[in-house]
């Protein structure tokens, strides 16, 4: 008597596909659909989508589409925030030679007065008040 050994698949795991992070996620929602609109517009759609696709808290949808926001719009900027010496007091910039630009606590309170009085500060989510964008 013949022995017959069936034929079956090798049972190698399947390769995980890799889940988008929210900061993905985000950033893709702005180059799909950002773009087209308006700061103002674009900051409270993303984190709308993100509360409601991502089950994020306001706080958090709101900081991840204010992030996409300046990655999708500073893509093909020379300039850049030096993230190493920016602190809780003061924003680095550095321009394409590399020249820093310097804003303190003090700088950024006096655009937006200046934003404000010209009529240009804009509030995103009117119900919190929050975040504030300068239009351009």
């Amino acid at each position: 008597m013949t022995k017959i050994t069936p034929i079956t698949a090798a049972t190698k795991p399947r390769a995980r596909v890799p889940q988008l992070d929210t900061q993905n996620i985000a950033i893709t929602w702005m180059f799909r659909y950002g773009y087209q609109l308006d700061r103002v517009t674009a900051l409270e759609e993303l984190t709308h989508y993100l509360m409601s696709e991502l089950d994020l808290s306001e706080r958090a949808a709101e900081i991840q589409a204010i992030q996409a926001y300046a990655e999708t719009s500073g893509a093909g900027q020379l300039a850049h925030i030096d993230v190493d010496a920016t602190t809780a007091h003061v924003v680095v910039m550095r321009t394409m030679g590399g020249r820093a630009v310097v804003f303190t606590t003090e700088d950024l309170l006096h655009v937006l007065g200046r934003a404000r009085d010209e009529g240009k500060a804009r509030v995103v989510n009117s119900s919190t008040r929050t975040p504030i964008v300068i239009q351009q």
